[in-house]
């Protein structure tokens, strides 16, 4: 029995390299073939934003398109995006990418803290995927940054795993692009996530070559650089979430290399100049960082929210560890207990590799892959522990996990679980150490893990019975395919996976037109060039888009509030708790006494009465309702310089009385309009 599958296996890996002969001339030509790809991308102005969604407030366009999506569809829900990240990034271009975006309230918004906005500042060395702004201006901009990002995720992912599975050349590639187009890091692409893991890959790559080519003192050189680079990336994200996860898994496989190369390797002089001067340089930058911005750093850390939250872990369900499972169904149906975002992550057989873990993780045999296998074992069991029983505040203090709410550490514990997966099917495929008896008690074993992961849980209800055992079925195969070596089939079908899960989740699109195609955006244009400087307004739902257009306005989003503007209408920090958090801010202008309401944790409504709106130097305002109507109070005078458009909307220019009101008719009408 053990012969005839030795000869199958045999068989079969002939079968893969003559069928993959073609693999070798694509592996040589792939970093040709990544730079052709996003020139490509650059040239057609392509990128994968939902900023469409704005299409769906504002429609009326200049340019007679309905809409600039190629293929696909805009994800409403990735709001983090076309609402918040994408506007930041198209501001910053349109204020030649300063530090401070004076059109993020009244006294700007640093924006190195916002989502890691391009800018004109030492501190870009860390953010690759932002240069293409400096040279290729605000639409190419975007279409290099996501060029940039996926080709060199895949780039990076491909060099991470080919270290992990010993070069096995089909499997690493097809793992570079699960990495990339994992649900997890598509669904938040242009966030913390995207750039965390892009970083982390890097930096894995950085470490392993720095020891296993140290004699090439050039190779040291670079990979110095790539630490550099990736590490002040890493850094300067600021989203410990899942930032301080990542950087124990970083600190892990770190120690791993330490144990196994230490003594192996020569240390000399250049390692020294090279350690020194990349602390040294990174120090320097982050001392700069800390100069330039730690009062909105400290802001930020001090909000309400999310600033004051602090996680001891232990917070979980065993169906969370599955959400996985929902992946491949909701690029085409939402979810229905959550948002699509919250339940994307990287897919993995973690029970299977923990059960196998004795024959493949055990023995005396000390090789560079078995330790691989084992440092990406105990990081999962490490976060697992933290998921499932947590530690006492003080610890979880001292060692940052405070941070980490369990939410956030199921991603990070499913990217390192889908590592050691590859590793896993690299491993058993090279090295059958698992006997057959073994693999089907696996087999089952995984069957009934899916089912009841799937039966008692909220995604009992997401999905029909036929789903179920449609997902439980063909799972279980996949992993017959991985545990007895048919390697095509599991290829194939892992692929089919990749691409349901991954590829459909982004549209396809082409520039910005979706913003600044727009009549409104350019009526707001043209009158803040001839009228420049002047304090903006937008009620309702624009309250990001007239910044995105370069005008200074009152109300945005902002990762910590501007105190010196609420301090003008709210001295005694009255209505604190209202604004002192990460928030998306809509505001109206009415005759009322200024109200707050708090919508969700990252959002609240203000309505300012027309003497606090004049102390915030509201100058315009971009309205649905006819502000007009409200002149015959004489409080305050509104001009209509546009519309009403196709979608309702109107530009007022409102004026404040300088005079006593008494001699201002203060007669009101029926039609005069009630917020």
């Amino acid at each position: 029995m053990e012969k005839q599958t030795r000869s199958a296996r045999q068989t079969s890996k002939r079968k893969e390299q003559s069928g993959f002969s073609f693999l070798d001339v694509f592996l040589k030509l792939r970093y040709l073939i990544g730079l052709l790809v996003i020139v490509v991308i650059v040239t057609f102005n392509l990128n994968g934003s939902s900023l469409g969604t704005w299409d769906k407030y504002i429609s009326q366009r200049e340019d007679g398109k309905k809409t600039d999506v190629i293929f696909g569809q805009n994800r409403e829900v990735r709001s983090d995006e076309w609402l918040v990240q994408t506007p930041f990034y198209l501001s910053q271009a349109e204020n030649d990418y300063p530090l401070v975006n004076d059109d993020y309230s009244l006294n700007g918004q640093n924006m190195i803290i916002a989502y890691n906005s391009p800018v004109k500042d030492i501190t870009v060395i860390g953010k690759p995927f932002n240069w293409g702004f400096f040279f290729l201006g605000r639409d190419r901009g975007l279409s290099f940054y996501w060029a940039m990002k996926l080709v060199v995720m895949v780039l990076l992912g491909f060099e991470v795993l080919m270290i992990l599975t010993r070069k096995k050349k089909a499997l690493s590639l097809i793992g570079s692009f699960a990495l990339t187009f994992s649900p997890a890091v598509q669904w938040w692409f242009m966030q913390h996530v995207g750039d965390l893991i892009f970083f982390t890959l890097g930096l894995m790559v950085a470490f392993y070559h720095y020891f296993y080519q140290h004699e090439k003192k050039w190779l040291r050189a670079l990979m110095m650089l790539l630490v550099v680079i990736f590490g002040l990336g890493f850094i300067l994200v600021i989203y410990p979430a899942h930032q301080v996860m990542l950087a124990y898994l970083l600190v892990f496989y770190f120690i791993g290399l330490l144990i196994y190369y230490g003594r192996k390797i020569t240390w000399d002089w250049f390692d020294a100049v090279l350690i020194i001067g990349a602390v040294l340089f990174i120090g320097g930058i982050m001392v700069h960082f800390w100069l330039t911005s730690k009062d909105a750093l400290m802001a930020s850390l001090n909000t309400l929210y999310p600033g004051k939250r602090v996680s001891t872990g232990g917070n979980w369900t065993i169906g969370k560890f599955f959400y996985f499972l929902t992946n491949w169904k909701i690029p085409f149906k939402d979810i229905t207990f959550s948002n699509n975002s919250e339940v994307a992550l990287f897919y993995h057989f973690f029970p299977t590799v923990f059960l196998a873990s004795p024959f493949v993780l055990l023995g005396k045999k000390n090789s560079e892959q078995k330790l691989f296998g084992r440092v990406l074992m105990l990081f999962c069991l490490f976060a697992i522990f933290w998921i499932t029983v947590g530690l006492p505040k003080e610890i979880a203090e001292i060692t940052l996990l405070s941070y980490v709410p369990t939410a956030r550490a199921y991603l990070t514990f499913s990217f390192a679980a889908c590592l050691l997966t590859i590793w896993f099917i690299a491993y058993i495929w090279q090295e059958d150490v698992i006997p057959t008896w073994y693999k089907f008690i696996l087999l089952i074993v995984n069957a009934g893990i899916y089912t009841y992961a799937l039966m008692n849980s909220r995604m009992a209800d997401y999905f029909s019975v036929m789903e179920i055992t449609t997902i439980v079925v063909l799972g279980t195969l996949m992993l017959a395919f991985v545990l007895f070596h048919h390697a095509r089939l599991f290829y194939l079908s892992f692929v089919a996976l990749i691409v349901a899960s991954g590829c459909f989740v982004n549209p396809v699109v082409e520039g910005t037109g979706a913003i600044f195609e727009k009549t409104l955006a350019k009526e707001i244009q043209q009158i803040n060039q001839q009228d420049p400087g002047k304090v903006w307004l937008s009620e309702d739902e624009l309250y990001n888009f007239t910044p995105t257009l370069g005008v200074k306005s009152f109300n945005t989003v902002r990762f910590y509030p501007d105190m010196n503007a609420w301090k003008k209408i709210d001295p005694d920090k009255e209505y604190e708790k209202y604004y002192n958090r990460y928030a998306h801010t809509r505001a109206f202008i009415a005759k009322e006494d200024t109200s707050y309401i708090l919508d969700r944790p990252d959002m609240f409504s203000v309505t300012l009465n027309f003497k606090d709106a004049e102390k915030l130097g509201i100058h315009y305002v971009v309205s649905k309702r006819p502000l007009t109507d409200y002149n015959l109070l004489g409080e305050a005078q509104f001009t209509q310089l546009y519309g009403p458009d196709n979608d309702g909307y109107r530009i007022f220019e409102v004026t404040y009385p300088e005079n006593d009101l008494s001699n201002i008719n203060n007669t009101t009408t029926d039609n005069v309009a009630n917020w």
